[in-house]
């Protein structure tokens, strides 16, 4: 036998091998379509909530029916080998795997019930998922006190009774002091301090699915921020101001309208201490959530780990296994 001779033999049977693993690749892809429409149909095959667990129901399914599947596409491609090496056999089966892996993964196939396709989209799933879950909890409970709606929900009962005393003398109502005392601080909080201050809060929210475990501390650096030093949007010469506009303005003395601005600023800071404490209550609500998301994640794609390892023993099995000759299984007027 000459040496051209013995070349093309092995180029046809390379070709032979490459046909099989071909055919038992389209024969896994169908079968994983023909289950994903029977699992949809008795409800178990909806992956659309991976990150919130996979059930054992669903794991079962996913596992038999990638078993099946893969089975069927090694067997497929070892009868359709021209050689019966079984060694050869076995690896046309886990090409047949390693290929529809490729295919579902990467190729847009919706194969909906498999491993490989759940596996996949657990990566682009789990951030999302997490990230919504921090959202559905933060943005809304999250706000900065506003120091001119609290002056102008100030009570007259809430002020020290020679305050009280006083602005009945100046026969100031409570509805006057209210739009007096909002107004005087509306004054004195420029609109471009206000834009600073919600612009840093969205951005320390927008960073909360990122780090939600330093939430609390990111809210509290923002705030003491805010509140503090020369940048601060509420400053001594702000709150000076306010004094004497209210001074003028309700006709008291410089005392009594410090009295006032003390029971303002005491109320801010009120609203101050409740909002630090609320951002460390949603610091331990966002870190259950992601914990939660994390661990329902873990789980599932454990699952879908040993459906997709243990699809890989059955392909290479099936496949070691279709290599033999398996005429008898057929009815005997059909054997050649």
């Amino acid at each position: 036998m000459t040496d051209t001779t013995l070349h093309a033999r092995s180029s046809n049977a390379n070709r032979s091998t490459l046909g099989a693993v071909i055919v038992g690749t389209i024969v896994a892809l169908g079968l994983m379509v023909l289950f994903t429409l029977l699992g949809v149909a008795i409800g178990v095959a909806s992956l659309e909530a991976v990150g919130q667990g996979l059930g054992v129901g669903a794991a079962i399914y996913i596992i038999v029916t990638q078993l099946i599947s893969l089975a069927a596409g090694g067997f497929a491609a070892a009868q359709f080998m021209s050689t019966a090496n079984a060694s050869v056999a076995a690896l046309a089966g886990a090409a047949v795997w390693a290929l529809t892996t490729l295919i579902v993964a990467f190729g847009g196939i919706n194969a909906g019930t498999s491993a490989i396709s759940s596996s996949t989209s657990l990566v682009a799933q789990t951030a999302k998922t997490t990230a919504s879950a921090v959202q559905a909890i933060a943005p809304d409970d999250v706000s900065l006190p506003n120091i001119s709606e609290i002056a102008g929900s100030v009570s007259m009962a809430d002020l020290p009774p020679e305050l009280q005393q006083a602005l009945q003398d100046a026969d100031v109502t409570p509805s006057q002091l209210r739009t007096e005392a909002r107004e005087a601080f509306r004054n004195v909080i420029s609109q471009q301090e206000m834009s600073r201050a919600r612009s840093l809060l969205s951005a320390t929210l927008s960073d909360i699915a990122a780090q939600p475990t330093s939430f609390s501390e990111e809210v509290n650096q923002m705030l003491d921020q805010l509140l503090t030093g020369e940048n601060a949007i509420i400053s001594e010469e702000d709150l000076s101001e306010a004094k004497s506009t209210l001074q003028t303005r309700l006709g008291i003395t410089e005392n009594e309208s410090q009295q006032l601005v003390d029971a303002v600023q005491n109320s801010f800071n009120s609203a101050i201490e409740t909002l630090r404490q609320t951002a460390s209550e949603l610091q331990d609500r966002l870190v259950t959530a992601v914990n939660n998301v994390q661990s329902a994640v873990s789980s599932a794609a454990l699952w879908l780990f040993i459906a997709s390892l243990l699809s890989l023993v059955a392909a290479a099995g099936a496949g070691l296994y279709g290599q033999r000759d398996v005429s008898y299984l057929l009815p005997r007027k059909w054997r050649s």
